[in-house]
């Protein structure tokens, strides 16, 4: 994310607070309304006005389309290629119309946004700058069919690549924060030290923030949204009860060799994210949250983050530094009113999210909730 979209992550960030402390029950669809504003205003020029907007519930609902699709052994097609021959009439050629169905999900979740954007490049109403419309003003008369055809995918990656995965970092960072509160006591020291107490945190303070970035990092390290990898027991903390689901397949473009393996082309292969991230050889007590391993430096938070879009880092940065300065993350209570604790138990599918879990967010103090009900409400 280039720094002309920082003041709207910074802004969509501390709405995401302000809002949670009222509501913390809506913490997911909530979550998924500020990043999608996010991400469809600067990809399309469009604000989103709601959280059933279809121009934000059609691209989610791509998205799990997405995760069902790509989960190895879903569907028997993907281990025996010659199924996509039969009738569909066929016992066991459900598939098939699972398939026109997902596919329809996906078009209109690509083209119905960049037809919008495309259409109202002239009208006003397209917020520029953003991704397609800056391309399609560009390109003017010279724009061709497949110049659109790779513009609307890629502008359609962009949304399905940093929508589910944000959620499912920033479930990560309340679970670990409830789960250490002396986490969260010295990354408010920091933060009370760096920004004080007078105005909100903003990305323009990353820099100097570099225990927010550990946290951030290790966010990235303890649960990477994609993690790619078999079925793999996930004993995080002492609250994990279930396995990680797999990742995304991938297949051998040519044939290889990795230490001595043979690996003919077209094999079908999961490289194991999760397991890389939690190698005790280079994370010693890969298990615990320790922001601390990382001891303030660059090269060691980029073994985590290397692979992430600068954009999903920034957003994530800011809802972690604003959330932090503002407030305490504490447990949810049961209807008996105790408190309960989140457990690392993961939902099935290519992107992983914690299993919900209840949360509240406590004010640290009155300034601090005028310092959020103060974020000035113009569209960007």
């Amino acid at each position: 994310m280039v720094p002309r979209y920082f003041s709207l992550q910074d802004k969509e960030s501390a709405r995401l607070v302000r809002n949670l402390i009222k509501d913390p029950s809506k913490f997911i669809s909530e979550v998924n309304l500020r990043i999608g504003i996010i991400i469809l205003r600067v990809t399309y020029g469009y604000y989103v006005e709601s959280a059933d907007d279809p121009f934000l519930t059609t691209p989610l609902l791509a998205m799990a389309n997405f995760g069902k699709a790509t989960q190895p052994g879903n569907f028997l097609v993907d281990f025996v290629p010659a199924l996509k021959h039969i009738p569909r009439w066929m016992p066991g050629a459900g598939f098939l119309k699972t398939a026109e169905e997902m596919h329809k999900v996906m078009w209109s979740a690509t083209w119905n946004n960049y037809e919008w954007c495309k259409n109202n490049l002239k009208t006003g109403k397209t917020l520029m700058p953003n991704l397609c419309g800056t391309f399609i003003q560009e390109a003017g008369e010279n724009i061709t069919e497949d110049d659109e055809l790779k513009l609307g995918w890629a502008a359609s990656s962009v949304m399905g690549g940093g929508l589910d995965t944000n959620v499912s970092s920033v479930m990560m960072f309340w679970a670990a924060m409830i789960l250490n509160p002396q986490i969260q006591a010295k990354a408010q020291a920091e933060l009370d030290s760096v920004v004080g107490k007078d105005r909100l945190p903003t990305i323009s303070d990353r820099p100097r923030l570099p225990y927010i970035r550990s946290i951030m990092a290790e966010v990235f390290r303890m649960g990477p949204s994609i993690p790619l990898g078999q079925f793999i027991t996930c004993a995080v903390f002492a609250n994990a009860d279930k396995v990680h689901p797999p990742g995304i397949p991938h297949a051998v473009s040519e044939d290889d060799v990795y230490e001595g393996y043979h690996i003919p082309k077209g094999a079908f292969i999961l490289p194991n994210v999760w397991h890389m991230l939690h190698d005790p050889e280079v994370y010693p007590d890969p298990m615990e949250f320790k922001p601390e391993r990382f001891n303030g430096s660059e090269s060691e938070m980029k073994k985590a983050t290397d692979r992430l879009w600068i954009w999903k880092t920034s957003t994530l940065f800011a809802i972690i530094a604003t959330t932090l300065a503002t407030c305490h993350i504490l447990p949810g209570l049961d209807e008996h009113g105790k408190e309960v604790l989140p457990k690392f138990a993961y939902t099935p599918g290519t992107i992983t999210f914690l299993e919900p879990f209840p949360m509240r967010l406590k004010a640290r103090s009155p300034d601090a909730v005028s310092l959020l009900e103060n974020v000035p409400s113009d569209v960007e």
